[in-house]
């Protein structure tokens, strides 16, 4: 078993290294516009420290696929490495089909399944069955020293059993069950390259001046060429590399058919 420490921005600049963890969790966005501040140095500490980590998004009412793909954009460098979970919790608990949702196209896009974290209440109250029976794990609040109750779930991943002085957490595994939940999955869950900074061409890529990849820019990756990218972007029917040409921001796909990631 580990002890898990959450945080976020309400903890930034703390030191890392002072707290009794074995692992940590960063929340990393929220909505469709809101990034964490605190998360890239807490992960930078993480590393530092050699502690496995964790990466969520807060929902909200905002249009799961735009809040996915805002994820996605910022949790790209770290797939495979760092634990995923959605947070299921106040303004954001929009039904659990829309969680599932959330769930589904990052599972999709990413081959990690999430954890998704909500309390016991919420827990027990909604329908979860399509989301348990699609093998998403649990990550349950329940502030006590009294074990959560469940009536749906057979099992959870985790527990959150305080808040005070930061939330912490049991998660049931070692370190070895830790980054089976961050691993790529081994099957073809995605036909995209998530990570990756240098690409060689396999297929001549006409790059795009959109993120629609509906308007082209002129410039022509020729088959064997090397790219370099800047980020990584996500949206419902592509994957994409980000970089500059003509002070401009373009757009070339990363589907593994067309580019093979070398770095």
């Amino acid at each position: 078993m580990l002890t898990v420490i959450d945080l976020s921005n309400h903890q930034q600049g703390l030191d890392l290294s002072t707290l009794a963890a074995d692992a940590f969790i960063f929340k990393l966005t929220e909505g469709n516009y809101f990034e964490d501040k605190a998360a890239l140095d807490f992960i930078r500490q993480a590393r530092d420290l050699n502690k496995p980590f964790g990466l969520y998004h807060f929902l909200d009412t905002s249009p799961i696929t735009e809040q996915v793909d805002f994820f996605l954009t910022h949790a790209s460098p770290f797939i495979g490495e760092a634990l995923l979970a959605l947070d299921y919790e106040d303004y954001g608990r929009v039904g659990a089909k829309k969680a599932k949702q959330f769930l589904d196209e990052v599972s999709d896009k990413t081959g990690v399944k999430p954890l998704i974290y909500m309390n016991e209440s919420d827990a027990n109250s909604e329908d979860w069955k399509e989301v348990i029976k699609s093998d998403y794990g649990l990550w349950v609040a329940k502030y006590s020293s009294n074990l959560p109750k469940l009536t749906q779930w057979t099992e959870y991943a985790m527990w959150q059993y305080t808040s005070s002085p930061y939330d912490t957490n049991h998660f049931y595994g070692d370190i070895n069950a830790w980054g089976k939940y961050a691993q790529v999955s081994s099957e073809e869950t995605t036909h995209y390259h998530t990570t990756g900074k240098r690409f060689k061409v396999l297929k001549d890529l006409i790059v795009k001046a959109d993120e629609a990849f509906k308007k082209d820019t002129g410039l022509l990756f020729s088959k064997s060429s090397l790219i370099a990218i800047e980020s990584i972007r996500h949206t419902q029917t592509t994957t994409h590399g980000c970089l500059h040409y003509n002070h401009h921001e373009v757009f070339v796909t990363l589907h593994k058919d067309y580019v093979d990631k070398i770095e």
